[in-house]
């Protein structure tokens, strides 16, 4: 089992490759790196992935990273 890792206020377990590369609905995007919807798509629209006509998202791994510089 791996062991977890401490983000700020909570603990997260080590996620595989798989799970970072995943694409989440912005709003998602937001809660995990602490940023609103609105802040991701003015300063990071480099990570935004268009998921439909309407749907955008972003990848887990750009979000947690962006926790981080933060």
């Amino acid at each position: 089992m791996p062991k977890p890792t401490k983000t700020g206020e909570q603990e997260l377990p080590e996620l595989t490759p798989l799970e970072l590369n995943r694409i989440v609905r912005l709003a998602e995007a937001g809660r995990l790196c602490g940023l609103s919807e609105d802040s991701l798509r003015r300063n990071h629209s480099d990570k935004i992935v268009r998921l439909g006509p309407r749907a955008i998202g972003m990848r887990v791994g750009h979000a947690l990273h962006l926790m981080r510089k933060a």
